[in-house]
């Protein structure tokens, strides 16, 4: 039996304007997907649950000020390998009126970027492995999905699986 993994809690957010989404080129000189394109978001902290975890990270990352009933649970996720821990993840949908990012464009974290829920598998960025599997099922919406996968050295998807509630 393998040891034992830190496992660590995360949100994922997908802003949107129409079909346009917001995603942050992580700085070159972070730790964890270094250069890659992500969502908006981070670690769910001690006493926090993955709703106050995400309107928590949308603000402290991007300055929108989100409200509960604006996020839309899109997937619960889990990450194996790869990593120097495993992951537990939701991945959320907000709507935003307007693509004016308050706390403009750079961060410490990196660069954000909008880009059309149909270029983004496509974009000249190189985005986070798991998305490339689980965001066109984000970007179409309907029912909440799961998704599980097994990561290799090179934090690439090794095997996954998918699997949905149906409304």
């Amino acid at each position: 039996m393998p040891s034992p993994r830190l496992t660590y809690c995360s949100v994922t957010n997908f802003l949107h304007v129409g079909d346009e989404y917001l995603f942050l080129r992580r700085s070159d000189t972070k730790k964890v997907d270094a250069g890659r394109l992500n969502g908006i978001g981070g670690k769910v902290e001690p006493g926090e649950d993955f709703l106050k975890a995400a309107l928590r990270e949308t603000q402290e990352e991007t300055g929108y000020i989100i409200l509960p009933h604006q996020l839309k649970l899109a997937c619960v996720g889990k990450i194996d390998g790869g990593y120097e821990e495993n992951w537990v993840m939701c991945f959320f949908t907000i709507e935003v009126e307007k693509k004016e990012i308050p706390d403009g464009f750079v961060s410490e974290e990196g660069t954000f970027l909008w880009i059309h829920k149909d270029n983004v598998l496509q974009s000249k960025y190189e985005i986070v492995d798991d998305l490339k599997i689980c965001f066109p099922k984000i970007a179409k919406g309907g029912s909440i999905f799961f998704f599980q996968a097994t990561m290799n050295d090179q934090e690439k998807v090794a095997e996954y699986s998918l699997s949905e509630v149906q409304p």
